[in-house]
């Protein structure tokens, strides 16, 4: 089988294209900054470096949220051809924090208490009605950045005034004291294969490995866990970093992260957490494709009944040099346990009639 990593060509990327070596038969590494899509009379097609792509079994898009759109028409092209682990819409809202604070609102995911500001003057006047310190943020940015507190209007007023340049909407949440710690989750299908807590450094609220912070093994509460699980299926995820806060009214969720850097968390919980998505990805991929020769199969029958001796197309089943057909083609022929046939078979060619018809 074939994978397609559509990434930055960043470290986390390439760790698991090198991991997926041992499961698909080929890797292949696109670069995001590469890819098109266009549209017309023939549908979508994805191409790279001006060539329309071949098929993939498994596609695995990564990269920031300055290529969200892209991301989100490459699966919006791909989706029911190949296997993908993202929603078209998990784009959006994966890459935007306030649309993820909203769907995970939605779903009814415990979160920071939070307010929106279309504009600055909008913003200026929230911070009458909100308690001190809070935490200001823009939609766009990763890796901790566009993330700042306040502890007073004063300072809130000039954060802001700061933030206008990138001419973004405002998001103020409440402070969560946890001491500039965090969690971070990996969720990978239905559960959580990694976790770590984050602790930032001396004198700063963001605790990203990024920024300057160090990751602790962390084993996550019942609690964590099913909210990170939940968290990924609000915004329709199945590889996604989650980070939750600790606090007084429970674990809080505040971001998702679609390409969550492995190197940290790896190192802090001494798991190839690159080799359990590589795994993931061929054994979801198998299955869409094994789900698709079923559908397929359960097909043929339905062609059979409309005309005897109609030709079908589908993909032959050779196992230990053995052809095995599927049941719908044995129901289809009306042949029997114990009874003879005439097998005629020649290169590219088998027949298969009914002795008594000789």
């Amino acid at each position: 089988m074939k994978l397609c990593v559509i990434s930055l060509g960043g470290y986390s990327s390439k760790l698991i294209a090198d991991e997926a070596m041992k499961f698909f038969g080929s890797v292949e590494e696109f670069k995001i900054n590469e890819m098109e899509v266009r549209a017309g009379k023939d549908g979508l097609k994805v191409l790279h470096k001006g060539v329309e792509i071949p098929h993939f079994d498994c596609v695995l898009l990564r990269g920031s949220y300055k290529y969200a759109v892209l991301q989100r028409a490459i699966t919006e092209a791909l989706q029911g051809k190949t296997y993908m682990p993202f929603h078209p819409q998990s784009f959006s809202l994966g890459h935007d924090k306030l649309l993820t604070i909203l769907e995970l609102q939605k779903y009814k995911i415990n979160i920071p208490k939070t307010y929106l500001a279309s504009t600055l003057n909008v913003a200026k006047k929230l911070l009458e009605e909100v308690e001190f310190p809070i935490i200001i943020k823009i939609p766009g940015g990763t890796q901790g950045k566009g993330v700042m507190s306040a502890d007073s209007i004063a300072s809130a007023k000039t954060i802001l005034d700061v933030l206008e340049v990138f001419r973004q909407p405002y998001i103020i949440q409440e402070f969560i004291d946890t001491g500039v710690e965090d969690i971070r989750a990996i969720v990978v299908g239905n559960k959580v294969v990694a976790s770590m807590k984050r602790k930032g450094m001396v004198g700063d609220i963001r605790a990203n490995i990024h920024q300057g912070g160090r990751g602790l093994p962390h084993n996550l509460t019942i609690e964590e866990n099913e909210l990170a699980v939940r968290a990924a299926k609000a915004i329709k995820a199945e590889i996604v970093g989650v980070d939750i806060l600790e606090s007084f009214r429970g674990p809080m969720v505040i971001e998702a992260n679609l390409s969550p850097g492995l190197k940290g968390i790896m190192k802090a919980t001494n798991r190839n957490v690159a080799n359990n998505i590589a795994e993931y990805l061929f054994l979801k991929a198998r299955e869409n494709k094994e789900g698709k020769k079923d559908e397929g199969a359960k097909s043929v029958i339905k062609e059979l009944d409309k005309k005897h001796d109609r030709g079908v197309l589908m993909n032959l089943d050779i196992r230990l040099d053995t052809i095995r057909l599927p049941p719908e083609i044995t129901k289809a022929t009306g042949f029997k346990r114990d009874k003879e046939v005439l097998l005629i078979a020649d290169k590219g060619k088998l027949i298969i009639k009914k002795a008594e018809d000789f």
